[in-house]
């Protein structure tokens, strides 16, 4: 007699894949709760958070050390701008969501931009081109 016993090896409930909530858009990478995009073009720092905020993002804002190593992780060879700046180097530096930094990192350089670089964190004016990262929420 052979056993009759059919396994399902299927889950209970499959989660659909388009529950908007969970999407982040095309060519976005999803990591804790937040969408991310990595540039593969070179524009100044204003023209990276105006194409940010055209998806409803802004500027990456860091929030924690292993957001730090996930992008550093991320970024590969180039240069990224941050949304990170300051009106001048008497200013302090201002994440783009109006808090001020609070010195959580270093940033090197003298420059009115902040970018991850392969060190850690630098500045440079904020008319020169780099890559950069998006970041919003998941799901807005």
């Amino acid at each position: 007699t052979h056993n009759t016993h059919t396994i399902s090896i299927l889950p209970t409930a499959l989660p659909s894949p388009s529950t908007p909530t969970e999407c982040c858009p095309e060519g976005w990478i999803g990591y804790q709760r937040k969408c991310y995009y990595f540039s593969d073009s070179d524009r100044n720092w204003t023209y990276s958070q105006n194409y940010c905020a055209s998806f409803n993002a802004s500027l990456v804002v860091i929030d924690s050390q292993e957001e730090m190593i996930f992008l550093r992780r991320y970024k590969g060879h180039f240069d990224h701008w941050i949304g990170l700046q300051r009106m001048n180097d008497q200013e302090p530096w201002k994440w783009i969501n109006g808090t001020i930094f609070n010195k959580s990192f270093e940033i090197r350089g003298g420059g009115t931009g902040a970018y991850l670089n392969h060190q850690g964190v630098a500045s440079g004016t904020s008319g020169s081109e780099e890559r950069w990262i998006c970041s919003k929420p998941v799901g807005k």
